[in-house]
Order: structure tokens, then C-alpha cells, then sequence
């Protein structure tokens, strides 16, 4: 596996991945969408919690700028309805991201090398991939109570999303989206501790958004496998 983050945004917007990925990826996501089970790799736990407590412990040093911690419920609730993500969708296809149509703290600018470091070392031994496999961190938010981001798809970067997302009480918090297969919303609630999702962006989009009622910390990941390289 390639932990890379010297790659560039100009590097990952423009690199081109293998569908088929030559690892057991595609045998545990064979859709779009698909939970994993990482919870009994110790390491990985605890990677994630020394930096979700981190976060926990210097909230004064993120941007809170984009946190409103009075906005409505029920505007939120009408942001990820499927009736909105219709209309999105009229007047954009795809809609790579969310953009301004999102309510959360941003911490992107701290690196978490280590937990990456941690997390290729889970993969590699999950995934056997045979492969190269780029592993590189994308996405970091965390969603206070009220926090939500809106429907988008990713799908401007080839290859796989990974998400791992804490939340301390169930069924507070959730991933939501629309199943390419089925034209079906689905949402998936999140489980008191550590949730890890992952969903392909290189087939057809896939929407999702997120809502929480409670701290949900999610650290995002993407993962590529470029064509025609061999380990």
C-alpha cells in the first residue's frame, strides 16, 4: 500500500482508478455502499480515539465559523428530504460537494498522521490488496448537535470514500443515500462508538448527506487504486 500525502489536489482530482481494485474491496463493497467491520483492530481503535479526544480537548483551536448552533431542525430536516435532493438534482447532476450547504466544525487542517499511518497498516492487512493502493485523508468534520452537511456525491475522485465516525449515544446521528440500484432512500443510523462506512465515487454517483443530534467526529479517508500498476 501508498500512503501518500505528498499527492497534490491536482494529483487526486486528476488520477484515474481501477474499477476493479484487485483486492478484497471488491468482494466487501460489490455495490455502491457497504459497512465494515474494523471495530477488533485494537490499534485502529485507539488511533482514533487519542484523536477524537484530541479534538474533544482543543475545540478552541478549530474553525468554528461554519457551526450554527441555532439553526432549526426542521430546516435541516428539509435540507436532506428526498423532495430537496430532487430538486438538486434538476439543477445539478452530480454536485460534488455540499459547499456552504453544510453546518459543522471543520478541522482539516490537522493531519492525524499518525492515525493514517495506522489505518493503511488495518487495510493492508484486510484488503490484501494486490494492487498499488493510495490511502490519502479526505473529509474531516465534525457535526455538533444540529450538524449536518448536505447532499452531494464526491464524485469528482475516482475510487473509494472511508468513513470513520464516532458518535456516544445510537441512533442520534446517521449517514443517508440514495441507492443507485433502487432509486430508494436509505438511511444508515450510527451505532454508540465507532461506525466505518464505505462507498465507491467512480461508478454511478452516489448522494448521500449527514445529519447528527449529538458529537458525531468523522475522519474521512480516500482510497485509490491507480490503473494499470501492479504491486
Amino acid at each position: 500500500m501508498s500512503n501518500e500525502p505528498s499527492l497534490t489536489k491536482r494529483d487526486i482530482l486528476e488520477a484515474a482508478s481501477a474499477r476493479i481494485t484487485d483486492s478484497n474491496l471488491d468482494q466487501l463493497v460489490e455495490g455502491h455502499f457497504a459497512t465494515l467491520r474494523l471495530h477488533d483492530d485494537l490499534d485502529l481503535i485507539e488511533g482514533l480515539d487519542t484523536a477524537k479526544d484530541w479534538l474533544l480537548g482543543n475545540r478552541s483551536k478549530l474553525n468554528i465559523k461554519s457551526y450554527n448552533p441555532d439553526i432549526n431542525a426542521s430546516e435541516i430536516e428539509q435540507q436532506l428530504s428526498e423532495s430537496h435532493l430532487r430538486t438538486i438534482q434538476a439543477e445539478d447532476a452530480h454536485r460534488f460537494v455540499a459547499g456552504h450547504d453544510a453546518n459543522q466544525i471543520k478541522f482539516g487542517n490537522v493531519r492525524f498522521s499518525e492515525l493514517t499511518r495506522i489505518l493503511a497498516v488495518t487495510l493492508e492487512r484486510l484488503l490484501e490488496p494486490r494492487r498499488v493502493m493510495r490511502l490519502f485523508q479526505s473529509g474531516r468534520n465534525w457535526y455538533p448537535p444540529n450538524g449536518y452537511m448536505g447532499w452531494h456525491t464526491n464524485a469528482n475522485v475516482q475510487g473509494f470514500r472511508l468513513y470513520c465516525s464516532h458518535t456516544p449515544v445510537a441512533e442520534q446521528s446517521y449517514f443517508r443515500y440514495l441507492d443507485p440500484a433502487t432509486n430508494q432512500i436509505e438511511t444508515s443510523w450510527d451505532s454508540s462508538g465507532w461506525n466505518f462506512r464505505c462507498f465507491r465515487t467512480d461508478l454511478e454517483p452516489l448522494w448521500h448527506c449527514v445529519y447528527s443530534r449529538t458529537d458525531r467526529i468523522s475522519f474521512g479517508y480516500g482510497l485509490m487504486f491507480p490503473v494499470d500498476t501492479a504491486r
